[in-house]
């Protein structure tokens, strides 16, 4: 009689970052603005939004990016609230994410408080990736 077949499941583990939530009731590239001056970065708008489906439709998220090649880091701002719903449902309060990979020159708790003095940011708040159920649309 024939063995069962083994299933292996390959998954992928956890990115190494940090997610940063940031409530800000205004525009994307003013909030980007901000934190450009605030983290002495260069976030830029990704020329393709991230997409996903929403309750009346596709719903497309704005992404701004900076990489600083020196350190090799990168840094995403991720707008939660598209033209069509949500990307991150369990997260309503988030109306951006911050996501940094690990290798940042300073500590995260820093990072946080340098977001938190940022012009137009009303809270942020350190999120943790592993425990969002919808974690890996921001990664796209």
């Amino acid at each position: 009689m024939p063995r069962p077949a083994k299933i292996r499941l390959d998954l992928e583990p956890d990115p190494q970052v940090h997610v940063i939530g940031i409530s800000c009731h205004e525009n994307d590239y003013r909030l980007c603005w901000s934190l450009n001056r605030g983290l002495d970065l260069a976030l830029t708008k990704r020329a393709k939004d991230i997409e996903d489906q929403g309750p009346d439709g596709d719903a497309h998220h704005v992404v701004f990016d900076h990489d600083d090649t020196d350190l090799e880091v990168r840094y995403t701002l991720v707008n939660n609230h598209g033209d069509h719903g949500l990307l991150v449902k369990d997260q309503r309060h988030v109306d951006f994410f911050l996501v940094v990979d690990d290798r940042i020159p300073l500590p995260i708790e820093d990072l946080l408080e340098r977001v938190r003095r940022s012009e137009f940011v009303l809270a942020a708040f350190s999120l943790s990736f592993a425990e969002m159920r919808a974690g890996h649309k921001l990664l796209r």
